[in-house]
């Protein structure tokens, strides 16, 4: 019988753990772990307790220009950090911040950087983060059918909101479209 994937991880983490520290090979105090790292990125980290200070602690220090921690056992898997310009945002979360001094719109993103995963040599996830904490993973072909069978195991926060972007967008596209027949009946008479 097939153990749960986020238990999986949850073990794998916690062996990962007590392997460092019963080895002595545990890092500084404030150095992640980029094994575990990458096993926590790997699955639900915002649900597995011994990932969220893990996670968090690589996230601000990413966000204060350290290094992203990498793992020499990743095999084919393995992760890696690059920083976001607004064109790269998710559709959902580009937002208008106004215009520049020629009048071109300025959009931003509330993220600033995208944290790629790899299992097996195969993306995984998209883990979009901010220095403020904030970060929403976005859970690609290959993990969202490793956990078909427990679709709680993943948060859905990222295809929520698109979801609902889509929505919006239709709905202001329409209202746009309206509009615009309105003009040309009120124009044309």
């Amino acid at each position: 019988m097939k153990a749960h994937f986020s238990t999986a991880i949850r073990s794998l983490v916690q062996l990962a753990a007590v392997s460092s520290l019963g080895l002595g090979l545990s890092g500084p105090a404030h150095a992640v772990d980029g094994c575990k790292l990458l096993l926590c990125m790997a699955g639900n980290w915002q649900n597995i307790s011994q990932c969220t200070p893990t996670v968090r602690q690589a996230l601000r220090d990413v966000a204060r220009g350290r290094g992203w921690p990498t793992c020499s056992m990743g095999g084919n898997s393995a992760s890696g950090n690059q920083y976001v310009a607004p064109e790269q945002c998710p559709e959902q979360y580009i937002t208008n911040s106004g215009t520049d001094e020629s009048g071109r719109i300025i959009y931003s993103c509330p993220f600033s950087g995208v944290i790629h995963v790899a299992v097996e040599g195969r993306p995984w996830s998209r883990t979009w983060w901010s220095p403020s904490g904030d970060s929403v993973v976005e859970w690609l072909p290959a993990a969202k059918a490793a956990f078909a069978s427990s679709p709680d195991a993943m948060d859905a926060r990222f295809d929520r909101d698109h979801a609902a972007w889509v929505i919006s967008e239709q709905v202001r596209l329409a209202a746009e479209a309206a509009a615009a027949a309105a003009a040309a009946q009120g124009g044309g008479g």
